[in-house]
């Protein structure tokens, strides 16, 4: 954004500063606190919770990953990985919506996955490797991110007695929740999919260009357009089918 430095960009997680005027916009989703004066430090509390009750981290596991995490403003439409590129960061989102995607040879490009708040981003074969990814990811909102670099993560690595079991457990984490967006994409019609996206993934479907969506979904536009005037958001509820 014009006008800050970045070191303006990047604000320590154990600060108890509250946000710059940059950050105080709020498009976080239910799970997250709704309020424009949310400081860095209930960001990183936020994290430790999810790290803790999602994938069984211990307290002091938490103390000591915090310190090598930083919360960093990242803009709409910005990649944080780039195909060809090494990917030289990991995130965990705490407001936001980005999209992983790719680019077919005739320009065109397909939307693969989405992530938001309480998801990961970033391409661990890369980042770990340090050799370039074939992955896209796209913010598709501006986001905030609480991110680790790679010279950090070599460092907490070498800190944390269990660093790698955490790793590998938030590989698992992304990987379970990309494989369910692709299996209901794969085994149900375009209607049901729909149905499906909306019951779960509602606090996208409101945020991001109806063009991602359809593309996601294998749909056109036009196509997605009219389920939504035959299936307004209201009329999702627990009818919807259970995968």
């Amino acid at each position: 954004m014009p006008g800050l430095s970045s070191q303006d960009r990047h604000l320590d997680l154990n600060s108890k500063r509250g946000w710059p005027h940059w950050a105080e916009r709020n498009e976080a989703g239910p799970d997250l606190m709704q309020t424009k004066s949310t400081a860095a430090s209930d960001y990183l509390q936020h994290f430790k919770k999810f790290l803790q009750q999602q994938l069984q981290v211990r307290e002091e596991e938490c103390e000591i990953i915090s310190e090598y995490f930083q919360l960093q403003f990242f803009p709409k439409n910005e990649y944080f990985i780039r195909q060809g590129k090494v990917c030289r960061n990991l995130a965990f989102i705490a407001e936001g919506v980005m999209r992983y995607c790719m680019f077919r040879d005739d320009g065109s490009e397909v939307t693969c996955f989405f992530m938001c708040e309480n998801d990961f981003v970033g391409d661990p074969e890369s980042f770990f490797s340090q050799r370039p990814s074939q992955m896209n990811a796209q913010a598709l909102t501006d986001c905030q991110l609480i991110i680790i670099s790679y010279e950090n993560m070599q460092k907490l690595l070498q800190h944390l007695s269990r660093g790698k079991e955490i790793n590998a457990a938030i590989d698992h984490y992304v990987m379970m929740k990309m494989l369910y967006q692709r299996t209901f994409l794969l085994n149900l019609d375009a209607t049901v999919r729909y149905k499906e996206f909306m019951r779960e993934y509602s606090n996208i479907l409101q945020r991001v260009p109806l063009s991602y969506i359809a593309n996601f979904l294998g749909v056109t536009q036009q196509s997605l357009s009219r389920l939504r005037k035959q299936i307004p958001l209201s009329s999702i509820g627990k009818d919807v089918k259970q995968l």
